[in-house]
């Protein structure tokens, strides 16, 4: 073997010996591109239910300021999407403390466990968490699949729509927007701020508009 052939036999076993040894970044690390957390559940002596929920990167939500998506990347945060999302989904933006205020909300999930957070503004590094859970406690499935996603999905319910449901306006004074909180098909949660406590305007089956008690 002449000395370019073993240069070139050395040269390629030290580039597997560096691949070998670099580290792969854990589940829970932050990524830059979409990923899919999939396992399997089983519940007494049925079947185990296989789910695949997917996972977006901050990146897929440029509309995020700075500051909102700092916290998020500090926490390790994936945004999980439905089983039913189109685009992107659970970042929100809204008036979620009063009239006038520019907040927004995230479900993050890191770590195997999923958190709504509530970032108002001026407070972008210390948000509130509404609800916290294990990333598939909420699965649902699409008709016709046999595979399981995420059903666990927040909008805006505008300052309007309260307003627009006897119920609604009449659970506490309302003039800014509140948060839906949804295992969807399923049930809804609208978490609403308020004299410095958050006050859930609405809690029962998605369909049912009564005030929870």
């Amino acid at each position: 073997m002449n000395d370019a052939a073993v240069a070139g036999f050395l040269a390629g076993c030290l580039t597997l010996l560096a691949q070998a040894a670099s580290p792969t970044s854990p589940p829970n690390q932050t990524s830059d591109t979409e990923r899919i957390e999939s396992g399997e559940l089983h519940a007494g002596d049925s079947n185990a239910i296989a789910y695949r929920i997917r996972l977006l990167p901050l990146a897929s939500f440029p509309d995020l300021p700075a500051p909102v998506a700092a916290e998020l990347s500090r926490r390790q945060c994936m945004i999980p999407q439905s089983f039913e999302a189109k685009q992107p989904e659970n970042v929100i933006h809204g008036a979620f403390r009063s009239p006038s205020s520019s907040d927004w909300a995230a479900l993050c999930s890191a770590a195997g466990s999923t958190t709504l957070f509530v970032f108002f503004a001026g407070e972008f590094d210390s948000p509130v968490s509404l609800r916290s859970q294990p990333d598939s406690a909420w699965l649902g499935r699409e008709p016709g699949s046999s595979v399981f996603g995420s059903s666990w999905g927040i909008a805006v319910r505008s300052l309007s729509e309260i307003r627009s449901s006897p119920q609604l306006r009449h659970a506490a004074p309302v003039d800014h927007d509140a948060i839906d909180d949804a295992r969807l098909e399923r049930s809804a949660t609208i978490h609403y701020y308020n004299a410095g406590r958050w006050l859930i305007l609405h809690s029962g089956d998605a369909g049912d508009q009564g005030v929870s008690p």
